[in-house]
C-alpha cells in the first residue's frame, strides 16, 4: 500500500487500489495529467474543455482514438498558437497548494545550469534571498487580472524566454472566451441568476458552452450591450486593440482631463509642449498613472474604435476556412489536443507519474548534499564504535571472573527498561557541557555502548568452547590475541547481528539527532525527510519513505545468511 501510495497523486491518493489504476486505465491516466497541467482547477478544466465533469477523478479523454476531423482540428489549433504573443501563454504544470510543481521542477534545473550551481549569483541578479536551489519558483502569471503584464525584471525577462522554448504541452494558451462566458453568467445583473435570460439574448441553445467573444462588436443591439460593458470593464488590457485613427479621441480625453499640459508632464515624467503631440501609447501600459488613465480611456473611447486580438477568434478562422463542422470550429479543442497527447505519450506519462515523486525526494537530498555525506559518516562511526565498545566490554564478562561482574552486567540490563527519550535530556546537557553539540561526537558517543548488545555478546563468548581458550593460553596467547584470533571470527555472525542493528539505530535516527545537532549542516537523511513533510504532500512522504527504507533493506538482502546464522548458532549451542 505505501508504494501505491508513492506513485500517485491528489487524483488517486485516496483509491484503494494496488497497483494504482492509471497503471491500466487510460481515462484515470488522463485525469492525472489534466490535474497536473491545469494546477488541479476543475472548473478552468470544464470551461476551456467544453464539459460538466463533477470530480478531479472523473475528468476522461474525449474517446479512445481522434477521427480524421478532430486530428485536424487539433492541427490548426496548434498552427493558430505559434505566432501568438508570449503573455497570451502560461505555463503548464505550476502545481498548486503543496502539490508538486512539474514546471518548477523544470525551472529549477535550468536555474542551477544558468547560474553554474551559484546560489549567490541567482539571489543578486533576481534580488532573492535562496539558501538553495530548492526554492526558486518560476514567477507568477496572474492571465486573468486586466492590467497584467510580465514586467521588466531579468527573473521574468528570462523565465519568458526559457518558457516560450519549452515543448508546446508545457504552456497553455489563454484564451478569453472562459471569461466572458463567466461574466455572461455571474457579473451581468440583468442575467444574475438567471441563465435563460442570458441564453434567449444570445440566442444559445447548448446553454453557455456555445460562448463566443468576437473581435468586433456584435450587430445586435442586447449583445453589442454585453460585449462592449466586458471590453471595458473586465477583459485584460493585453486583448484590446485602440485603432490608430483614435489618437485623436485620445488627445481629446487626454486635454479634458488634465487642462494644463505641464500636470501631465509631471505626472508622466514626460516633455510635451501641447496635448496635439500626443499619441496613442505604442505600447500598453501596465503601471503607473498612465495604466490608470488607460482603463478610464477604455471606458470613454468610441465603441468602433475598440477591437479585440482573441486567439480563439483565429482559430475559428482557420477552423472555418477548412471546413470543419459545428462544435469542431467553434472553440479551440483544447479537450482534443490533450488527449492527442496523452494517447501518443502514455507509457512516457505513467512512467513520468511512477517516478515523479521519487525523483523528487532524490533531488531534495541531492540538493541537501551533506545529508548524504553526514549519515554516511554517522553510520560508520556508529558500527566501528559498536564493534569495538561492545565486544570488548562483553568478553571481559565473559572471560574474567569479576567479582562485580553480575551487577555491572544487571545494570547494563536495566539501561533496557527505560526509553531513550528518558535519557535525551541528560545526554543533551552532558553533550552541551563537553561542548560536542553540533559534532560527530555527539551523534556517536551517547549510543556507543549498548546494554542489549553487551548481553547478547556475552552469551555467545560463554558458549564458545573452553579449550581454544586453554590451547591460547599454553601456547602464550595474550588476551588481546585470544581475543582477536579466536572470539572475533567465531563470532563473525553474531557481529553482524550487532552492526546491522548498529546501522539501522543510526540511519533511523531522527529525534535525538535533530536535538544535538540543530544545524542544518549536520542534519542526518532522516531529518531532511521530516523537513520534507512540512513543504509536500502524504504521497511525497510515502515516497521518501520507500528511498530510506532501500538502504537497510540492501543491507538485509546481502547480509541475510550471515545474520541468520547470528540468530542460530546461539542457540544451537
Amino acid at each position: 500500500r505505501m508504494l501505491s501510495l508513492s506513485v500517485s497523486n491528489s487524483t488517486d491518493y485516496h483509491d484503494i487500489n494496488v497497483p494504482p489504476v492509471y497503471l491500466t486505465d487510460d481515462d484515470r491516466l488522463f485525469a492525472k495529467y489534466a490535474d497536473e497541467k491545469y494546477s488541479g482547477d476543475l472548473d478552468l478544466i470544464n470551461a476551456i474543455y467544453q464539459t460538466n465533469f463533477p470530480k478531479m477523478e472523473q475528468v476522461k479523454l474525449s474517446g479512445n482514438a481522434l477521427s480524421a476531423e478532430q486530428k485536424k482540428a487539433v492541427e490548426i489549433w496548434r498552427d493558430a498558437q505559434k505566432d501568438l504573443p508570449q503573455d497570451y501563454f502560461i505555463g503548464a504544470f505550476r502545481g498548486y497548494g503543496t502539490h508538486p510543481s512539474g514546471l518548477g521542477r523544470k525551472y529549477r534545473a535550468w536555474a542551477r545550469d544558468r547560474f553554474k550551481d551559484d546560489i549567490r549569483a541567482l539571489n543578486t541578479l533576481y534580488i532573492e534571498e535562496h539558501n538553495s536551489f530548492q526554492s526558486p519558483a518560476p514567477p507568477p502569471e496572474r492571465t486573468t487580472k486586466r492590467n497584467w503584464s510580465p514586467d521588466s525584471s531579468p527573473k521574468m525577462t528570462e523565465y519568458m524566454t526559457w518558457r516560450n522554448a519549452l515543448p508546446e504541452e508545457w504552456r497553455i494558451a489563454v484564451s478569453p472566451d472562459q471569461l466572458f462566458a463567466s461574466y455572461l453568467k455571474e457579473d451581468i445583473p440583468a442575467y444574475h441568476g438567471d441563465w435563460k435570460l442570458a441564453a434567449k439574448t444570445w440566442g444559445l441553445k447548448a446553454g453557455f458552452a456555445e460562448v463566443t467573444l468576437s473581435n468586433h462588436p456584435p450587430d445586435q443591439p442586447e449583445q453589442r450591450a454585453d460585449w462592449e460593458a466586458f471590453v471595458r470593464s473586465r477583459i485584460p488590457f493585453r486583448y484590446v486593440r485602440v485603432r490608430p485613427d483614435a489618437a485623436g479621441a485620445y488627445r481629446k480625453y487626454m486635454s479634458t482631463k488634465y487642462v494644463q499640459i505641464a500636470k501631465l508632464n509631471r505626472a508622466y515624467g514626460s516633455e510635451f509642449t501641447s496635448f496635439d503631440q500626443i499619441n496613442l501609447p505604442r505600447h500598453i501600459p501596465y503601471a503607473g498613472q498612465q495604466n490608470v488613465d488607460w482603463g478610464e480611456w477604455l471606458k470613454v473611447c468610441p465603441l468602433n474604435k475598440l477591437e479585440l486580438d482573441n486567439p480563439a477568434e483565429k482559430y475559428r478562422a482557420l477552423a472555418s476556412a477548412a471546413g470543419l463542422p459545428g462544435q469542431l470550429a467553434l472553440h479551440p479543442p483544447y479537450h482534443l489536443s490533450d488527449t492527442s497527447e496523452v494517447l501518443a505519450k502514455k507509457g512516457e506519462i505513467r512512467v513520468g507519474f511512477m517516478t515523479r515523486n521519487y525523483a523528487i525526494v532524490i533531488d531534495y537530498v541531492l540538493l541537501h548534499g551533506r545529508a548524504l555525506w553526514v549519515t554516511a559518516l554517522f553510520c560508520l562511526m556508529v558500527i566501528a564504535t559498536t564493534l569495538t565498545v561492545n565486544p570488548l566490554c562483553a568478553y571481559a564478562l565473559s572471560r574474567f571472573n569479576l567479582p562485580s561482574g553480575n551487577k555491572i552486567l544487571l545494570f547494563l540490563l536495566a539501561t533496557m527498561a527505560f526509553p531513550a527519550e528518558v535519557a535525551m535530556i541528560p545526554n543533551f546537557l552532558m553533550l552541551k557541557q563537553l561542548g560536542f553539540l553540533n559534532t560527530y561526537w555527539a551523534l556517536v558517543l551517547p549510543g556507543a555502548a549498548s546494554g542489549f548488545s553487551i548481553f547478547l555478546l556475552k552469551g555467545f563468548f560463554d558458549s564458545l568452547p573452553k579449550e581454544l581458550f586453554e590451547a591460547g593460553t599454553m601456547e602464550g596467547a595474550s588476551e588481546a590475541r585470544m581475543f582477536t584470533l579466536i572470539a572475533v571470527p567465531l563470532s563473525k555472525p553474531i557481529f553482524a547481528v550487532i552492526a546491522l542493528q548498529a546501522f539501522t539505530g543510526a540511519y533511523g535516527a531522527f529525534m535525538f539527532a535533530l536535538v544535538v545537532c540543530q544545524d542544518p549542516k549536520m542534519w542526518t537523511i532522516m531529518v531532511w525527510l521530516y523537513e520534507l513533510q512540512f513543504q509536500n504532500p502524504t504521497y511525497i512522504m510515502m515516497a521518501g519513505m520507500a528511498v530510506a527504507a532501500i538502504p537497510t533493506l540492501l543491507v538485509f538482502v546481502f547480509a541475510q545468511k550471515v545474520i541468520m546464522r547470528g540468530i542460530i548458532l546461539p542457540t544451537e549451542k
